[in-house]
């Protein structure tokens, strides 16, 4: 990358650099016609005579003549506002496109670090350095040269307009400028000094905020907040100090420019009084030169911020630019090259030298031959050199003498393209994507859009613009929204046929029967899947039917019926009998929502749900307002937290104060409210539902539904025949509870779900469902196994000649076995290799390599 920003800057913008100063030169004769205009208008046709003036051939008297001055200066106004919002529209635009290169490019560079690199910067330090500290650039590159050239023309322009008036009053106009001039460079390089420390220190700070974040849990397991809060406190403070010594030597920078500047008026009244006594000057002139001082200020000042602002900038671009330029980074061509070659024939190691490992492991000498269509184990304890070996036999890392090869191909000189898509690899500190299940099984194939997408009207429009702002800034042109599958590689011809042989995948791996519970969990929207919907129902139909026909079950569900009260059920569903169309609104927000409010007010439901939630409250205060929050009894009853009960206390508390309610606001009442809503009775037993009460809710229940849900698409009704896309696939199955009060019940449903499932073959589509859940923020809401699982068949997903696992699967229990078992089936024919650092595992493979201290220590052949 270019070491200095004005490099960088011209590198890749001086044409668009030079039009600006085109453009900017062309500002300079409306500049200095402004200035002469005001001076003509008052010395001519103010204070004139000898009219008529001849203009253009017309004769114009006083007036007309003065009107047409005034007609001239309002029309320069708008011209030179005219190239003033050009100007910056264009450099505005100039600065984003190449602070979007500067971007991309350091995150490319971030793509082409050596993995060893990776131990000596983190991503709490590189994530701002791309984010917010190059902010600044982007507003600077429009300005770095226009700002100059149109502030320093403006400059001159007036100071040449001063000179020529009096030339001792341009001599008092530029008198301050040098002791400006020097004094100020001079403590603004201090200034500078300070922003680069105060730079590195943000770092830090950012780095040791983003590693808390990430271990949060090993802070609280070790009650370390203290010493954590202590050493960021002890780093803001020192961002403090730094501030501190920055602003006083800026405000001191500021306090020095505003006095010399006032120096300049107090020449000007003293001299060019002088001179208008005397007769030498006229007060037009004087006038004009005051008024032309008043501007000259604005391009001074602009100036000298910008020699602050680039020195500012300056640093940051630099300290930027030093931590994306180490010298092994790989060229740009491993990373965007598209060609591939086949990798058939043995993986050899050839006196392999490598160091820079995890713990500073190195491998000394390693020389072996894997057979082609083999599987070997390569058996090490960690630091063995095991894990090196298997990321320098990926093409992972570069070996730092000898060469790994597959065939005739050296490993270190093949690009990504080859490396990615020829070797699988699966390390034992596998990453999961923020995303869906499907979209983590198929990241494997997503190396170049595999179609083109057709689009029209204002989308095609759209399109063609991002293609030209990415020619322009040099980041790629690939289309996202175009299908990135890479079927061929998987070895299918369709979407389908690729479910199904990820759905092969997970159930040799085990993992299927994770993926259908899940699936059972998720939500499905009918709109894409018409026909899946329909089979859901039909299930529903035929669970219904037989739970009807069998007693034993009958008595363990409480299907949904308009008519009865569902004891299982809370009150909300019961009175709604419906939810919420977004799934995200929760019954805590339910009380709030205008529609439920104004139903509840209209039939005087508010009140009684607030008596109701009354004597809930009261009723978990004298029960549990002495018991510990370890105690475990709270947690049976959900709507309620230990948190929850000093905040109910004082409600209560008010509304037992003797009238009616008084204090209360109306989010104590929603609370109350909301309290009610998740009673479930056959639960939670508090004596509140009376059987008058039950009547009265399915009355209002129908009321409900005819004014609320009928006229609105905030709630979805409870109907058999309909399928309800705010419930997960389960309760759309099961359109009912589980009876909370019978033990086993919902064990049992689930097994009677299961089963008319299996009978009907819905199990496969419910995986499928499950293939769109969503794994949270990198996979935070699956299981560390899960996460191993969903790694390994993405890599087998790849279909790769070579596969290459390291500490999975290395369990000695039946499943681990099975598991190896089905890998080594799977990759029958292909190059397999497998780390681990049981020797017994090992003997499981065709051939072992033993690791220890980086060399080889026996070979099973």
């Amino acid at each position: 990358m270019e070491k200095s920003l004005f490099s960088f800057i011209w590198k890749y913008s001086a044409r668009q650099q030079i039009y600006i100063l085109l453009i900017t030169v062309l500002t300079y004769p409306v500049i200095y016609i402004l200035l002469e205009l005001p001076k003509l208008i008052v010395n001519d046709a103010v204070q004139g005579d000898n009219f008529p003036r001849t203009i253009l051939g017309f004769d114009l008297d006083q007036i007309p003549y003065l009107l047409f001055l005034c007609c001239c200066f309002l029309t320069l106004v708008v011209v030179s506002n005219g190239l003033k919002f050009y100007l910056n529209v264009y450099k505005g635009r100039l600065g984003e496109r190449m602070l979007r290169r500067l971007r991309f490019e350091l995150f490319q560079r971030v793509l082409r670090f050596r993995l060893p690199h990776f131990r000596k910067v983190s991503s709490g330090e590189i994530i701002p350095m791309i984010t917010s500290e190059v902010e600044d650039v982007g507003g600077f590159v429009g300005e770095a040269f226009s700002l100059p050239a149109y502030q320093g023309g403006m400059l001159v322009v007036q100071l040449g307009f001063i000179f020529m008036q009096d030339p001792l009053l341009g001599l008092a106009a530029i008198s301050s400028y040098p002791v400006q001039g020097y004094v100020i460079p001079m403590l603004q390089k201090k200034v500078a000094l300070l922003s680069r420390k105060r730079v590195k220190n943000i770092r830090l700070i950012s780095d040791k905020v983003g590693e808390s974040i990430t271990g949060v849990a090993e802070i609280h397991a070790n009650d370390a907040s203290a010493w954590h809060s202590a050493d960021i406190s002890d780093r803001l403070f020192e961002n403090f100090k730094i501030r501190y010594e920055i602003y006083n030597r800026k405000f001191f920078i500021k306090f020095l420019n505003n006095f010399m500047n006032q120096l300049t008026p107090f020449f000007f009244y003293l001299i060019g009084g002088y001179l208008v006594i005397e007769g030498n000057l006229s007060i037009g002139a004087l006038l004009a030169v005051i008024a032309a001082y008043k501007d000259l200020a604005g391009p001074w000042k602009e100036l000298l911020a910008y020699y602050q602002m680039t020195v500012d900038v300056g640093i940051k671009y630099q300290t930027v630019v030093e931590n994306f330029d180490p010298q092994d980074i790989y060229d740009t061509e491993r990373l965007t090259a598209d060609e591939t070659v086949k990798l058939r024939g043995d993986l050899k190691f050839e006196h392999v030298a490598f160091s820079g490992g995890a713990a500073g492991q190195e491998v000394t000498d390693v020389s072996l031959t894997i057979k082609s269509g083999t599987s070997s184990a390569i058996v090490g304890a960690d630091g063995s050199g095991r894990a090196e070996v298997l990321q320098l036999a990926a093409g992972l890392v570069s070996p730092a003498s000898g060469k790994v090869c597959i065939g005739d191909h050296d490993l270190d000189k093949l690009t990504d393209s080859t490396l990615g898509r020829e070797i699988a690899y699966v390390g034992g500190a596998v990453h999961v994507w923020t995303g869906t299940i499907r979209e983590n099984l198929y990241y494997g194939l997503r190396h170049r859009p595999m179609t083109e997408v057709q689009r029209e009207g204002d989308a095609l429009k759209n399109y063609k613009r991002s293609l030209s702002e990415a020619k322009e800034t040099k980041n790629p042109s690939y289309d996202l929204e175009a299908e990135w599958h890479d079927l061929a590689i998987a070895g299918v011809d369709n979407a389908d046929d690729l479910d199904l042989k990820a759905l092969e995948l997970l159930a040799a791996v085990k993992l299927d029967a994770d993926i259908y519970r899940l699936g059972l969990q998720s939500r499905f929207d009918p709109s894409m899947n018409d026909t899946f919907a329909e089979r859901i129902l039909n299930v529903r139909k035929e669970l219904a039917d037989r739970i009807a026909a069998d007693p034993t079950l009958a008595g363990l569900v409480e299907l949904w019926d308009p008519s009865t009260f569902n004891a299982s059920a809370s009150l909300a569903d019961n009175l709604f009998f419906a939810v919420p169309s977004d799934p995200e609104i929760t019954m805590d927000q339910v009380p709030d929502l205008p529609v439920v409010k104004e139903f509840l007010s209209s039939n005087g439901f508010d009140k009684k749900l607030q008596d109701i939630g009354l004597q809930i409250a009261e009723t978990m205060l004298e029960l549990f307002s002495n018991v510990s929050g370890s105690s475990g009894l709270l947690g049976s009853y959900s709507f309620i937290t230990q948190d929850d009960l000093p905040e109910f206390e004082r409600i209560v508390r008010i509304a037992r104060s003797g009238q009616t309610r008084p204090g209360l606001t109306d989010n104590d009442r929603s609370r109350l409210t909301g309290l009610a809503f998740k009673l479930v009775p056959a639960r939670h037993r508090l004596g509140v539902m009376t059987d008058e009460l039950k009547a009265e809710i399915i009355a209002a229940r129908t009321k409900f539904l005819d004014k609320v849900v009928a006229a609105n698409q905030e709630f979805v009704a409870f109907d058999p025949k309909v399928y309800l896309p705010p419930l997960t696939i389960e309760d759309n199955l099961l359109f009912g509870r589980a009876r909370v009060d019978r033990r086993d019940a919902r064990r049992r449903i689930d097994e009677v779900i299961r089963t008319i499932v299996e009978e009907t073959g819905l199990r496969q589509p419910i995986i499928f469902a499950g293939f769109g859940y969503h794994v949270g923020v990198a996979g935070s809401r699956l299981s560390a196994g899960q996460r191993r699982k969903i790694a390994l068949v993405r890599g087998l997903l790849k279909n790769a000649q070579t596969t290459i696992l390291d500490d999975i699967a290395t369990g000695l229990t039946e499943d681990d076995k099975v598991l190896r078992e089905n890998l080594r089936s799977i990759l029958s024919g292909k190059t397999f290799l497998f780390g681990t650092s049981n020797a017994e595992i090992a003997a499981e493979f065709e051939h072992g390599f033993t690791l220890d201290q980086g060399r080889v220590l026996d070979a099973k052949k």
